[in-house]
C-alpha cells in the first residue's frame, strides 16, 4: 500500500475518535486491546494511525482542530512527513479553530450496553419477549423498548420494539428485522412480519422479504442480492454470483487482520455456502473453486491473487 494513498473519511474520522479516547482512557487496558483489534482489521486503519501520531503532542488532551480541516491534512500526509512540515499543515486548519470531534459523532462503541468482538455473535434478550442477535464487531444499547445500533449489524426478533440505526427508525411489529449500518447508508431488511421505517423526509412500511437503503437524504428498495443477508444468524456465508472482491470484502469481517483481493481476480464470480466458524477453510475453498491462490505474509495480512 501507498503510503501517500488518500484514506477514506470513515476511517481517518475513527483513527481521530482513538486517539481522543486514549487521551481519555490512557489506563484502560480493554481499550488498547479494542484498539488493537481495529487496526489489525484493515491495513488503511494502521497507515491512518501512523499518520494521526506524528501529530500528536500538538493538541490539547480534549481538542483536535475541526474535522472539516483536519481530515483533508491527514488524508494527504504522507507517512514520512517531517514535523516541520506536518507543523506548517496543521496551522492551516489550527487557524479555523479547534472543536471536539465527537459532539457531532455517533457515541464511542466501547460504552455500549452490548457489543460484540471481531468473528463474534451474541444473542440477548432485552425484555418483553425481544431478542437480539449482534453480528460480528458490532455495538447496541437499549433503552427500555428502544434499541440503538451503534454500529455493525443485529437481528431484531419481537412481538414489538422500536431502534433506531444511523439514518432511521424503526418499529416493529411481530417482526424478525436485520439493520445493518454500511458506508453512507443503513440497510433494513424484513425477514418476517412487518416494520415501519421513519425517516426526516418520509416513512416507509416494509413487508416479508423487502428491504431498505437508507441515506441521509433518500430511502432506496433492496432487491434480492448476491448475499443472503440472514445466512449469518446460521453462522454461513451464503453467496449467490457474487463478486470474489465483493464476497472478500464481506469475509474480511468475520476475522481479525486485513484481507485483500488483486485487482486481476476480483471481477470473478463466485457461489457457494461458508461457514463463517472457520475462516481459515472458507480461504483454502476458495482456491478449489477459481484460479486463485492465498498469499499469506503473516497471520494478519492474506491476500487472494491469480494462479500465476
Amino acid at each position: 500500500m501507498s503510503t501517500a494513498e488518500r484514506l477514506p473519511e470513515p476511517i481517518v474520522r475513527t483513527a481521530i475518535e482513538w486517539q481522543m479516547r486514549l487521551r481519555t482512557n490512557a489506563g484502560n487496558a480493554e481499550l488498547h486491546r479494542q484498539l488493537q483489534d481495529w487496526l489489525r482489521h484493515d491495513a488503511r486503519h494502521q497507515l491512518a494511525w501512523q499518520r494521526l501520531q506524528q501529530m500528536g503532542g500538538l493538541f490539547q488532551a480534549n481538542q483536535l482542530p475541526d474535522a472539516a480541516h483536519t481530515i483533508p491534512l491527514l488524508q494527504r500526509a504522507e507517512a514520512d512527513l517531517s514535523r516541520r512540515r506536518t507543523l506548517k499543515l496543521l496551522g492551516l486548519g489550527l487557524a479555523a479553530g479547534s472543536a471536539t470531534l465527537l459532539a457531532t459523532h455517533t457515541p464511542p462503541t466501547w460504552h455500549a450496553d452490548l457489543s460484540t468482538a471481531t468473528g463474534e455473535s451474541r444473542l440477548v434478550s432485552v425484555g418483553d419477549g425481544v431478542e437480539v442477535l449482534l453480528n460480528t464487531d458490532s455495538a447496541l444499547d437499549v433503552h427500555g423498548r428502544e434499541l440503538l445500533l451503534r454500529s455493525g449489524e443485529v437481528l431484531v426478533d419481537g412481538a414489538y420494539w422500536q431502534a433506531r440505526c444511523r439514518f432511521a427508525r424503526c418499529e416493529g411489529q411481530q417482526a424478525r428485522v436485520l439493520l445493518r449500518e454500511r458506508d453512507g447508508y443503513s440497510e433494513i431488511r424484513v425477514e418476517r412480519g412487518e416494520v415501519l421505517v421513519s425517516a426526516e423526509f418520509g416513512q416507509r412500511r416494509l413487508r416479508a422479504s423487502e428491504g431498505l437503503g437508507v441515506s441521509a437524504r433518500e430511502m432506496t428498495s433492496l432487491g434480492k442480492g448476491p448475499l443472503d443477508p440472514f445466512a449469518w444468524a446460521r453462522g454461513l456465508l451464503v453467496v449467490s454470483d457474487i463478486r470474489l472482491g465483493d464476497f472478500v470484502a464481506e469475509a474480511g469481517r468475520y476475522r481479525q487482520g486485513w484481507l485483500g483481493c488483486d485487482k486481476a481476480v476480483a471481477d470473478l464470480h463466485l457461489s457457494g455456502v461458508f461457514r463463517l466458524d472457520e475462516p481459515t477453510m472458507m480461504l483454502r475453498n476458495i482456491t478449489h473453486l477459481m484460479p486463485v491462490k492465498i498469499v499469506e505474509r503473516t497471520r494478519w495480512w492474506v491476500r487472494i491473487v491469480p494462479v500465476a
